[in-house]
C-alpha cells in the first residue's frame, strides 16, 4: 500500500496559523512537539510531521476503509534530515509505515508505502513541481497518457490500470494550493 502528501508552504501559511495556542497539541505527540519547537526552522518540521502522518493516513484508509484521523495515533519517527529531504517511519496500530519527504522552500512532499522494499521501487511524480492541475504535472513530465488509465473507486480511492494486463494498482494522488503529488507503483 502506498500513499504521499503534499503541503505549498505559501497556502499553508495563509491557511493555518501554527503558533496558535493548542495548534501543536491538536495535532502531535509530546516527541513531535519538541522537534518543532527545537527546530530552527519550526515551521518546516512542522509541515514535514503534518505531511508524514497525512501519507500513512492515506495508506490505513486504503487498508480499512475507517476515514477517521486520528494524528495523536500516528507516531513519527524522523531517522534523518538534510536540506533536500527527510525519511524515517510512521508508527500506527504497531505497524510502522517508512516515508521519505522531499522539500524545497515552496513546498513539502511526502511518500510512503507499508514496506521499505516497496518505497524504494515507487516513482513519486511531483517532488516539488509548482502545477495549477494535474493535467499539467502529467503534461510536464511527459506522461499525459496516463491520465486515460486512471480510475476512483466508489470509496474516491484512485488506481491506476496496467495497459498491457488490465491489472488495476494503487496509486496516491495529492494536492495543496498550487502543488500536486502522484505516487505510482513500480512498473509506471
Amino acid at each position: 500500500m502506498i500513499g504521499n502528501d503534499i503541503v505549498d508552504l505559501q497556502a499553508a501559511a495563509a491557511e493555518s496559523r501554527i503558533t496558535r495556542k493548542g495548534f501543536l497539541d491538536k495535532l502531535f505527540l509530546p516527541a513531535e512537539k519538541k522537534l518543532v519547537q527545537d527546530a530552527g526552522n519550526p515551521v518546516l518540521i512542522t509541515w514535514l510531521l503534518w505531511s508524514c502522518k497525512e501519507a500513512v493516513y492515506k495508506i490505513v484508509n486504503r487498508q480499512t476503509g475507517d476515514r477517521r484521523y486520528a494524528p495523536h495515533h500516528y507516531a513519527v519517527q524522523l531517522e534523518g534530515m538534510n536540506d533536500e529531504d527527510a525519511w524515517g517511519s510512521v508508527v500506527h496500530a504497531n505497524m510502522a509505515y517508512p516515508f521519505r519527504t522531499c522539500f524545497t522552500s515552496q513546498a513539502v512532499h511526502t511518500y510512503a508505502a507499508s514496506s521499505i522494499a516497496l518505497l524504494k521501487q515507487l516513482t513519486a511524480l511531483a517532488g516539488c513541481f509548482q502545477t495549477p492541475s494535474f493535467t499539467a504535472l502529467l503534461q510536464q513530465n511527459g506522461r499525459l497518457l496516463l491520465l486515460e488509465k486512471l480510475y476512483k473507486d466508489p470509496s474516491g480511492i484512485p488506481w491506476i490500470r496496467d495497459p498491457h494486463t488490465g491489472e488495476m494498482s494503487p496509486i496516491s494522488l495529492s494536492h495543496h494550493g498550487n502543488y500536486t503529488g502522484i505516487l505510482l507503483p513500480p512498473g509506471f
